[in-house]
């Protein structure tokens, strides 16, 4: 079995699947409903992919097969957009058989009605991607709260770590200074020995002096 056979046998198993759906949207009401709408929506999401995957193994295929194919993707297409009015009209609580029954008369409120869904479909679309866009503006103000507070903390934290410089700063200043002054009294103190000395050794030549004299 080739791989477009195995997602036609897919398709189809899928195709059922919708119809059966279908027929239960139409016999329930309330929760269970909204639920069985629900499920064919993910059915149709699965046949599209289907359909797109098959699409491109067509294009791999030769002239021949390729147009074969090409027809066979085209009447899928055709009788998933069915599929998909045929849920619509299950929505809207529309029986198929009546609506033949009854010709043509009941095509325009029907049309209206079915219209009147898609404007629904299209405002909770706009409303949950409203939704989505208020949750994102949210998040990201929330982000940016809490950059600006961890900023406002770096900030803090570098100013502190500027005082404990310049406190630093002071400090080594005043040892600098304490140091020179040291420096300066043992310099004092080397000079005041030094000629504490030369007045004792000259003392002590002149002793020498007169006493050889």
């Amino acid at each position: 079995m080739s791989l477009i056979e195995s997602y036609e046998q897919q398709y189809s198993t899928v195709t059922a699947d919708i119809t059966h759906t279908i027929s239960k949207v139409s016999t329930t009401t309330g929760v269970e409903k909204q639920n069985n709408v629900k499920q064919a929506d993910k059915l149709f999401e699965e046949a599209n992919e289907l359909l797109e995957q098959m699409e491109l193994e067509v294009k791999e295929q030769g002239p021949k097969e390729r147009q074969k194919y090409n027809t066979r993707v085209k009447s899928f297409k055709i009788e998933l957009t069915k599929l998909q009015t045929d849920l619509k009209r299950a929505k809207l609580g529309i029986d198929a058989n009546r609506d033949e029954l009854l010709g043509d008369d009941t095509h325009e409120s029907e049309d209206q009605r079915a219209r009147l869904l898609d404007n629904t479909e299209t405002l909770e679309r706009t409303s949950r991607r409203l939704d989505h866009g208020y949750r994102i503006a949210i998040e990201t103000e929330q982000m940016g709260s809490a950059i600006m507070e961890d900023l406002h903390h770096q900030r803090q934290t570098i100013q502190r770590s500027r005082g404990r410089l310049q406190e630093m700063d002071t400090a080594l200043g005043k040892s600098s200074r304490v140091l020179s002054g040291m420096m300066q009294r043992i310099i004092q103190n080397r000079v005041m020995l030094l000629g504490v000395g030369l007045l004792v050794l000259i003392s002590i030549i002149l002793s020498i002096y007169f006493m050889v004299r």
